[in-house]
């Protein structure tokens, strides 16, 4: 989560949306608390990192929901102020979901990942998950919608120009985003698309500041430990 994703709260319905520099992070945090709680819902949410962010950003998550309860159980001890879900996302009665103005979204990414091997019949119930991000949205309206996946969601998911035709429908400009973790100070070549969906005129793009990557051994104390290597013979290139 970015000060440029808070304001866009502050500034719906404009003809776009004017860059926040990085500084502005914790005056951003400071307007959010002096003006109302910004609040967040977290959908296949997993042990909680995009709640973390939200949370570091000054927003506050009310609600989670996954399919799995050890992923549950783990947010819950993560972030207890929320309300949790254990439940299939799919088909969640949006009713019942609180109000919120950002919604979260890391919809299955199985059926899309190169990791995945061969294609499979439940690959396309897996890639369907992305679905649950048009209901709750066409339901609640959030200001922001910030979904989070793997690049095959855009560049090989055939139903991907018809998700944003459907987003765009419910009033949403959709903004794609491909960063790479390394960029942003985790010691790891991590390469993921966020979509960033917003209720104003013009597709908001993120302006995010690059770090200088840091080496894995500033994390991992390769003295200690059986390590072996991840090139093994069998193991196939898309899995690394």
């Amino acid at each position: 989560m970015t000060a440029q994703t808070i304001d866009i709260i502050r500034n719906t319905h404009t003809t776009g949306v004017p860059p926040v520099p990085p500084e502005a992070f914790q005056q951003a945090a400071v307007k959010t608390k002096a003006e109302g709680t910004i609040k967040a819902i977290d959908l296949f949410a997993g042990a909680g990192g995009f709640s973390e962010g939200a949370k570091m950003a000054g927003v506050e998550v009310v609600y989670a929901a996954n399919h799995w309860p050890v992923a549950i159980a783990t947010h819950q001890r993560n972030h207890p102020q929320a309300e949790h879900d254990s439940h299939n996302v799919t088909v969640i009665d949006w009713d019942a979901v609180p109000s919120h103005d950002i919604q979260l979204a890391a919809p299955a990414c199985q059926g899309h990942s190169r990791a995945r091997g061969v294609d499979r019949p439940h690959h396309d119930a897996l890639r369907s998950t992305a679905d649950a991000v048009i209901q709750c949205a066409a339901r609640h309206r959030p200001s922001v919608c910030l979904v989070e996946n793997v690049l095959e969601l855009m560049t090989t998911w055939e139903e991907f120009p018809r998700w944003c035709a459907d987003m765009a429908a419910l009033g949403y400009a959709v903004s794609p985003h491909v960063i790479d973790a390394a960029d942003h100070g985790v010691p790891q070549n991590r390469i993921r698309l966020f979509v960033v969906c917003t209720r104003s005129r013009a597709p908001l793009q993120l302006k995010l500041p690059k770090r200088t990557h840091a080496p894995i051994g500033d994390v991992i104390d390769f003295d200690s430990g059986n390590w072996s290597p991840i090139g093994k013979p069998g193991r196939a290139p898309a899995t690394i």
